[in-house]
């Protein structure tokens, strides 16, 4: 993508290394699962997300941590070859964390994070500016609050552990996270943390509709068709960086939501295939 159309984003989120357990059968309490395969490949949500935008053209920069051991080198290097701009990323001291995650045969994922991993700050000394940015981070240093204050557009993903306020224009979370909570509960929730900028909430719901709210009103948003898969990890993030191509593309965020969730669907086809 050349031109007006390729957009300078930020992305800030964690980068993982995911361990990836393919289990013969679902988890259950006090159960002795066998697993059939074991892969390992980076993932996070600011990488799945980063990694659509740069796919549709962007300009992506990852604002984000990785140790300095073999392999946060080896994930560094990997970034670069891919084309993503890695000069916001930290470097730290010490050992790298795998996040585990379970895999059962019908797609359904069991993510095991250490406390340390998930505590990760983000680090940025300086203000700076972009066309767009995603959040996908619990708490946020002043320098970061201030970039998201003076860009265009931000697309933050609802924070499930201790969210910190960010300004933020739509708030995507799922529906899974917040089981039986009315959407306007959400929204009271969302508002808070993205402050009065917020004009839309964007659920998702796994294949089932997607809801998008303004405060008052809530349209329900359905997939042209549904697919049945045997890895989904990553989906979500994915529909975040399509939903914000759409968005910087001029789509309102009914439409953007329309375009993400179909464009997800063959994003996992691809994959399974």
């Amino acid at each position: 993508m050349t031109g007006p159309h390729r957009k300078r984003i930020v992305v800030i989120g964690h980068i993982n290394h995911d361990r990836i357990w393919r289990l013969t059968e679902p988890l259950r309490a006090g159960g002795r699962i066998a697993w059939s395969s074991r892969e390992t490949r980076l993932g996070g949500g600011g990488y799945f997300t980063a990694r659509r935008l740069l796919d549709l053209g962007h300009d992506v920069a990852l604002l984000s941590n990785l140790m300095d051991d073999a392999h946060g080198e080896d994930a560094l290097a990997e970034l670069k070859e891919a084309g993503f701009d890695t000069t916001l990323i930290a470097r730290r001291d010490g050992q790298t964390d795998f996040a585990d995650i379970m895999l059962d045969p019908t797609g359904e994922r069991t993510i095991l994070s250490s406390e340390r991993r998930l505590s990760r700050t983000f680090v940025l000394d300086r203000a700076i500016k972009a066309d767009a940015f995603y959040v996908n981070a619990p708490k946020l240093p002043d320098a970061i609050l201030t970039s998201l204050n003076r860009a265009p557009l931000v697309v933050s993903q609802f924070p499930l552990r201790e969210g910190e306020v960010r300004p933020a224009d739509i708030m995507v979370g799922s529906k899974a996270d917040l089981p039986g909570t009315p959407i306007a509960e959400v929204w009271v929730m969302a508002r808070r943390l993205a402050t009065e900028r917020l004009t839309h909430l964007v659920m998702t719901d796994g294949p089932a509709a997607i809801s998008v709210f303004d405060g008052n009103i809530e349209t329900q948003v359905s997939l042209s068709r549904r697919v049945t898969v045997r890895d989904t990890i990553g989906a979500g993030d994915t529909f975040s960086g399509s939903l914000m191509h759409a968005l910087l593309g001029g789509k309102n965020a009914v439409e953007a939501s329309q375009l993400a969730g179909d464009e997800t669907t063959a994003w996992l086809e691809k994959r399974e295939a």
